[in-house]
C-alpha cells in the first residue's frame, strides 16, 4: 500500500506494541474514519438547518431522520476522554474485531 492510499480495514489480531507497521496502519485507519465522519457531520448539519428552515413549525416530525443521523455522527466524532467515556465504534471496528476473535477461537479449537 502506498502512502497516498487510504486504509480500508484495520489490522487485527496483532500485538501493536511489537508490530509498528500494524500500529501506524490502525492509527491511520482510525484517523481517516474520524475525518470522514466529521465531513459527514458538517453536511448533515447543513441539511438539517435547511430542513428546519423549510418545514417551519413541522420540523420535529419532518426532520426526525436527519436529526437522528446527525446525532449519531456527533457521537462517533467525539474523542474518548474522561473516566465515563465509552468506546466509539468508528467504521464498525469493534464488530470486525469481535468477528475476527471468534474466527481465531474457532480455528484454535479446530486445530487442537
Amino acid at each position: 500500500m502506498s502512502s497516498t492510499e487510504r486504509p480500508t480495514a484495520p489490522i487485527l489480531g496483532v500485538d501493536e506494541s511489537k508490530d509498528l507497521k500494524a500500529f501506524y496502519h490502525n492509527v491511520a485507519y482510525k484517523t481517516n474514519r474520524v475525518a470522514i465522519n466529521l465531513e459527514k457531520m458538517k453536511i448533515l448539519k447543513d441539511r438539517l438547518g435547511e430542513c428546519v428552515r423549510k418545514e417551519g413549525v413541522n420540523y420535529i416530525d419532518k426532520c426526525e431522520q436527519l436529526t437522528k443521523r446527525y446525532e449519531a455522527a456527533v457521537r462517533v466524532c467525539q474523542w474518548n476522554s474522561g473516566t465515563h467515556s465509552r468506546p466509539r465504534n468508528i467504521g464498525n471496528i469493534l464488530e470486525k474485531e469481535k468477528e475476527i476473535q471468534a474466527q481465531l477461537k474457532e480455528e484454535g479449537a479446530l486445530a487442537a
